[in-house]
């Protein structure tokens, strides 16, 4: 999930590898309990912007997805290397032969950080909360929508109400006994159980949550193995190990995140010892230090990541609900220069929506080639008239604002009268591009999956339902549409036909070209030596874990 804007989406999943009604055991993948020990040693890093909240309800990005997900734990999670999916809180689950019906049931003796039990009402509590409409009386939450297919979520989203012991709620989620958790859908959806997975899931203490309010996420508790110390909002947050969680104590002690510490500034932080690691994707200027030095270079780690950075076309007025327009732009930009100015080399150029290692990636399609005489060609048939073409784009760093600059040099190279307005502020810019209405024709937009998953990129990015939402361009196409829908809804058995009507949504969405398509992401990170992935296992998905972020109650530290 990893985007870096506040969203409405129904989200999606990866291609499910639960055979129907099949009971997974306690003992199957489960993350083993360690032996009692002493945690020791600290984490220190910095993130560029503030932490926006530890309240799951309010989660949109990986910023405050990093300390929530070492706070909570929710049913199901993924392991250390993204492997799969295994139970979490859940001990075991299973899944009725028409994928309708789940059953979970709870690992016994588990307690919040403080000291309170863990029951399925909690459970159940949590999930109506996250898709109540309002769970803090301040508005939506992000990811409500990504339990749609809950029974009775139309009617309990509408209402409007927080969700409180014995009040209505799902009529889809129940609690038979104070250790099953029992869910319905309306239809079957194979990635269900990813959306359990995200951190809007996570399983909160009802009883904290009422005590505190609105002011919840100063108190946070979970199940998870860290708890919160201190937070020192916008300045610094303090996680301490929690000795209770069911997984056995943790090794590293203390995690310390400085917030709003710019760029150069951890770097220099990290080259003095300050800081144990720099979660990327490092900037161009950070990056180009860093692999000229042999010292920084070999703590330096990389691994393709599943995301993509695009600019959408709006749709809902000219020019760019003309196909010849939207041709001539991804013909007349050099991808290749981009790639390789701004990142240094560190992404792929796009073809389609879906990133390579997700399931229903189409390697027939190949990206559109730099051409400005084809550009040249489609902007005539298009009877562009010159017109300004107005982008829009976040400008927090530089190599935003070098990429609009670049992209507008190229389409004025062919003839296009192209304005381009950087935003400075993220509320402001979400404002703007979630609203095409609003003056702007191209909109800069990147997507870090939820889950491994097509339908994530697909029906979230360029789903009807997504207009006005993630779908910021408002394109539609009924073709691409059905067969979305059909692969969204077939169970687990199909999962070969599921992919191939994603590639052949991906042949759509190619031809129809409904974003200047840029480049698929790869995630960086620089790790000091000291800092080692537990036990023997040395994979670099440990720093660098394609769903989640690093995960710390895996690592240990000899500093």
């Amino acid at each position: 999930m990893f985007v870096t804007v506040p969203t409405l989406r129904r989200a999606g999943g990866l291609l499910a590898t639960v055979a129907v009604a099949l009971a997974l055991g306690g003992g199957a993948g489960l993350p083993a309990a360690r032996a009692a020990a002493s945690p020791h040693g600290t984490i220190h890093y910095a993130e560029n912007s503030s932490i926006p909240t530890l309240d799951p309800a309010s989660w949109s990005g990986v910023t405050e997805q990093r300390p929530m997900s070492m706070i909570y734990d929710t049913l199901v999670e993924y392991n250390e290397t993204n492997a799969g999916l295994h139970p979490a809180l859940a001990a075991s689950y299973t899944v009725s032969p028409n994928g309708l019906v789940y059953t979970f049931h709870l690992r016994s003796g588990v307690k919040f950080s403080n000291g309170d039990p863990l029951t399925a009402a909690d459970v159940v509590y949590s999930l109506n909360r996250v898709t109540s409409g309002d769970p803090l009386g301040a508005g939506s939450a992000p990811y409500s929508g990504a339990y749609a297919d809950i029974v009775g979520y139309q009617q309990w989203n509408k209402s409007g109400k927080s969700a409180v012991p014995g009040g209505a709620g799902l009529s889809g989620v129940s609690a038979p006994s104070a250790d099953v958790v029992k869910i319905t859908l309306a239809a079957p959806q194979p990635y269900f159980l990813n959306e359990l997975a995200l951190t809007s899931a996570a399983v909160l203490d009802p009883r904290i949550v009422q005590a505190y309010g609105k002011n919840y996420e100063l108190h946070a508790i979970g199940t998870g193995p860290y708890k919160l110390q201190s937070w020192n909002q916008g300045h610094q947050m303090v996680l301490v190990a929690n000795p209770g969680s069911w997984r056995g104590a943790p090794s590293i002690a203390k995690i310390v995140i400085d917030e709003n510490v710019n760029s150069d500034l951890q770097l220099l932080r990290f080259e003095q010892g300050q800081y144990d690691l720099i979660n990327g994707p490092l900037p161009s200027e950070v990056y180009a230090k860093v692999i000229s030095d042999p010292s920084l270079k070999k703590l330096y780690h990389t691994a393709p990541m599943n995301g993509v950075l695009y600019f959408a076309f709006n749709f809902t007025k000219p020019p760019f609900n003309n196909l010849d327009m939207r041709l001539a732009v991804n013909y007349a930009v050099n991808k290749a220069l981009i790639v390789r100015n701004i990142t240094n080399g560190r992404a792929t150029i796009m073809s389609q929506p879906v990133p390579p290692l997700i399931a229903g990636y189409n390697k027939s399609l190949q990206p559109y080639p730099y051409s400005p005489s084809l550009a040249r060609k489609y902007l005539k048939l298009a009877h562009y008239n010159g017109q300004p073409i107005y982008l829009i784009y976040p400008s927090q760093t530089q190599d935003r604002v070098r990429m609009a600059e670049m992209i507008q040099q190229n389409l004025k190279a062919v003839g296009m009268n192209v304005q381009i307005q950087g935003v400075s502020e993220w509320t402001a810019f979400n404002d703007e591009e979630y609203n095409p209405k609003a003056n702007w024709n191209m909109a800069w937009y990147d997507w870090w999956q939820d889950y491994p998953d097509a339908q994530d990129f697909l029906e979230n990015l360029l789903g009807t339902e997504m207009f006005n939402a993630t779908n910021v361009g408002n394109w539609t196409n009924a073709k691409f549409q059905q067969l979305v829908d059909t692969a969204d809804t077939l169970p687990p058995s199909a999962n070969g036909q599921r992919v191939k009507d994603y590639q052949q949504a991906e042949v759509i969405a190619h031809q129809q070209a409904p974003w200047l398509f840029i480049y698929t992401l790869w995630q960086d990170d620089l790790v000091q030596p000291w800092i080692h992935p537990q036990g023997t296992n040395k994979d670099l998905m440990l720093y660098l874990h394609p769903v989640l972020t690093t995960q710390f109650n895996h690592l240990t530290t000899t500093h």
